[in-house]
């Protein structure tokens, strides 16, 4: 359930990226236009990029793990199996 939150907050960082993305560009434009410098704009043009491409890759990331968690959940012979290597962890602790 948790890692549907990771999915979630990923999609949104996506949508503040492309938001971010799209501002930044129109800033460069107007501070060309006017002939001024155009330093934060571009800052905030790589920093959107970066977020997209992080964003990106973390949404990946959270929903390959829940088709993993989802998978493991419904299979009984991986129950059995995790089942069964937590008894030797416990029991080789003790």
């Amino acid at each position: 359930m948790i890692a549907w939150w990771g999915i979630a907050f990923g999609i949104i960082g996506i949508i503040c990226a492309i938001v971010g993305l799209i501002l930044a560009i129109n800033a460069q434009k107007s501070y060309k236009a006017l002939g001024q410098k155009s330093g934060m704009a571009t800052a905030g043009l790589i920093l959107s990029i970066v977020g997209l491409v992080l964003s990106i890759i973390g949404t990946i990331v959270c929903g390959v793990l829940v088709a993993v968690g989802t998978k493991i959940a419904n299979d009984p012979q991986t129950q059995q199996y995790i089942s069964s290597a937590l008894d030797q962890i416990s029991s080789s602790a003790n």
